[in-house]
């Protein structure tokens, strides 16, 4: 399901955005869930788990302005479709730096805001809807991708760590961990950053030159000889 999130400190206009929303899914027979936050702080925080596709954000709030927000969202959602919608039109220009697809002047205008979220519909990848099936000891578990935080191997029997903490082995196996990751993930959502285990480039919190800390707050190790592999891929990810 398509995730949107809008932030706006001001009431009336945060309950006005989520209105047209609610008339916007309704007309095109769309499904979403819709969460509103009345300070970029919370927004921040909390989208670290929750994840948007989209976000519609005011730009002139406390402490934190909607520019700033979106930067550190774009940092961990390089992804994500961010919509400003605000009275300030000074911050046209700086707003390009996070790549917006739409600054909206207020009072937000319905057909406007339409238009604007029918493109970012046709932008949005669904990674909410990216799985992979696993083998597991007596039968098969659909995985949704963005939930796998990294896969390692032991004694060889293959663990996918999930982001709450749970667990999904496959039997033992006849091959090697190598051949496995070739068979069964995806190039381009994972990255081997150690002999026996690999993260989903997505997860990576941090990265230092000995470990990542992922988005759970799970560390893991970064052998020497993969970590110039690892660096090139997250930031191509992230950038």
């Amino acid at each position: 399901m398509i995730r949107i999130a809008v932030c706006d400190d001001d009431r009336n206009d945060r309950e006005n955005v989520c209105g047209f929303l609610r008339e916007y899914l309704k007309d095109r027979g769309l499904e979403a869930e819709v969460r509103s936050f009345d300070h970029p702080d919370t927004l921040i925080t909390e989208c670290e788990e929750y994840r948007p596709h989209i976000y519609i954000l005011d730009i002139v709030m406390p402490m934190v302005t909607g520019i700033e927000a979106a930067r550190e969202l774009r940092w961990n959602q390089p992804e994500a479709q961010i919509i400003f919608a605000t009275s300030e039109s000074s911050y046209a220009l700086e707003s390009f730096d996070v790549n917006p697809i739409n600054y909206i002047m207020k009072p937000v205008d319905k057909d406007k805001l339409f238009a604007t979220l029918d493109l970012a519909m046709s932008r949005v990848k669904e990674e909410d809807e990216a799985s992979l099936t696993v083998k597991i000891k007596g039968g098969y578990k659909t995985l949704r991708t963005r939930e796998i935080m990294y896969v390692d191997y032991r004694n060889h029997v293959v663990s996918y760590h999930l982001s709450k903490g749970e667990e999904v082995q496959t039997p033992t196996l006849r091959i090697g961990f190598s051949e496995y990751i070739d068979d069964n993930l995806s190039q381009d959502d994972f990255v081997r950053c150690h002999e026996s285990v690999a993260v989903n480039i997505a997860a990576i919190d941090k990265l230092t030159k000995t470990s990542i800390t992922l988005r759970n707050k799970e560390e893991v190790p970064v052998s020497k000889s993969r970590y110039a592999e690892v660096a090139e891929r997250y930031l191509d990810y992230r950038l």
